[in-house]
């Protein structure tokens, strides 16, 4: 009794300690194009947490979907370090780009350039700290127990309505207000964001989550016959963040919405055709949500055709994409490095390429991912599409009104968003969504892979038993 009393004080203790980690990163990171103290700070609190989470939740030792996702957690944070090291000669010379980068430094009479595989050691060192954040979290939330995901997931929730909150008053207070972080820009309802569409993520993953919880909560009033707290929170909150999306300002948030909706339709289990039948309330959803998710991709398809053939657009992401592609061609197989995606643009970018402001992304995490990390990065990047769509399967399969598969398909519509739209923007590169993303992947994953409660220890559990689980 009291080494499980001890055990569970620790989990305890490490689920507090993330959500401390990401209420640090969330805080002070919400802008892409430069770190501050907050990432210095949350990079040293995530180096112990790391090495606790990863060792209790024994992630490497045990089988499936968690052993995958803690592999392709490990090789995030390794490809990067692998990066610093030198390579030989007839290695690094084999990217295209490289060879006139050679030239230049023979002609400069530099005849024995420093030959690692990081074309910028100094920016995938940052990278590397950037990331650890994002490893511990994840690893954390792998080791503590089922009972935490729910309040992790929460937390979430109240970050996004936190920083909804905070934009409001931001806004109102003005530009030169102490409210506003980027006092360079006029209050755009972004919160702690300097990117609005940043925001708008945060907003759809909180609306996701919580059409989730309304979801079950709906499940489990209609077999009580009470509608209590737990349908009203839920409910208010999503009406709150659909209000929110349009002020925002984010075309792609308001699309991604519309089309994650079917997902949520689809994984809350509601949209069984026997439900359905029996329901009206369930009928007018159900045709609701393939309405908006039909316009939804119209808008998305819609956008993509103007962003690519309107010539009026200034700086289209559709440019952008096919230079990336470009210029991650002349670099491969090896990639320029981790966090060196700027120099390596800039500099490979044909003219049409070029823009007169300032492009520290290239608005396809995909496709920069290419350019910065080669063909070991492409196989990293399906590695961990391809555990997602597992953990995914797996989840669907579930008992309908379980609580694991509740939080863990609430956790892959939250995942789903970043994925989305990281096809047309770069959430992950921003401290905030990265650490948030993790928290969502790691809960996902340990939802695929826990073991089902039987409903004898779900019955001691009411009682008031603790579950050794």
């Amino acid at each position: 009794m009291v080494a499980d009393g001890g055990a569970v004080r620790g989990e305890r203790a490490l689920a507090m300690s993330g959500a401390l980690l990401l209420l640090v990163c969330f805080c002070s990171g919400g802008n892409s194009a430069q770190g501050n103290w907050g990432t210095t700070i949350s990079g040293l609190l995530a180096v112990p947490l790391l090495v606790v989470a990863a060792h209790r939740s024994g992630a490497f030792a045990r089988r499936g979907l968690v052993r995958w996702g803690a592999l392709v957690a490990a090789a995030i944070g390794l490809l990067p370090l692998l990066q610093l090291l030198p390579i030989p000669d007839w290695l690094w010379n084999l990217p295209l780009a490289r060879r006139p980068l050679l030239q230049d430094l023979e002609a400069a009479g530099i005849v024995a350039p420093d030959r690692r595989w990081s074309l910028t050691p100094g920016a995938t060192e940052r990278d590397l700290w950037f990331l650890l954040p994002g490893l511990a979290l994840f690893f954390c939330a792998l080791a503590v127990r089922r009972s935490a995901w729910r309040p992790m997931l929460w937390l979430v929730v109240g970050l996004a309505l936190a920083n909804l909150l905070f934009a409001a008053a931001q806004f109102a207070a003005g530009k030169d207000s102490i409210l506003n972080p980027y006092p360079d820009f006029a209050p755009a309802w972004g919160g702690i964001f300097a990117n609005t569409n940043h925001q708008a993520d945060l907003l759809v993953i909180g609306l996701m989550l919580a059409l989730m919880f309304l979801a079950h909560a709906w499940r489990r009033s209609r077999e009580t016959g009470h509608f209590g707290v737990a349908f009203v929170v839920p409910a208010t909150l999503a009406l709150m963040f659909v209000a929110a999306l349009p002020v925002v300002g984010s075309r792609a948030g308001v699309i991604v919405a519309m089309i994650m909706l079917m997902g949520v339709t689809l994984g809350s289990g509601l949209a069984r055709l026997r439900a359905i039948r029996e329901s009206r309330t369930l009928q007018i959803g159900a045709l609701l949500s393939v309405v908006v998710f039909v316009i939804g991709l119209q808008a998305a398809v819609g956008w993509l055709r103007i962003d690519a053939g309107d010539p009026t657009v200034k700086y289209p992401r559709s440019r952008m994409l096919i230079e990336t592609l470009r210029v991650g061609a002349e670099h491969a197989p090896l990639g320029a490095g981790v966090g060196g995606f700027m120099p390596a643009y800039q500099q490979g970018a044909r003219n049409e390429g070029l823009m007169n402001v300032y492009v520290n992304n290239a608005h396809n995490d995909y496709a920069q991912w290419w350019l910065e990390a080669g063909i070991a990065g492409i196989a990293i990047t399906l590695l961990a599409l391809g555990v997602l769509v597992s953990t995914l399967i797996r989840l669907l399969r579930l008992p309908p009104g379980s609580g694991t598969r509740s939080s863990g398909l609430a956790a892959m519509m939250g995942i789903g968003v970043i994925v989305l739209h990281s096809m047309v923007d770069y959430p992950l590169r921003t401290q905030a969504l990265m650490a948030i993303f993790a928290v969502l992947a790691g809960i996902a994953v340990a939802a695929a892979s826990a073991e089902p409660v039987s409903p004898r220890r779900r019955g001691r559990r009411r009682l008031g038993a603790s579950p050794a689980e």
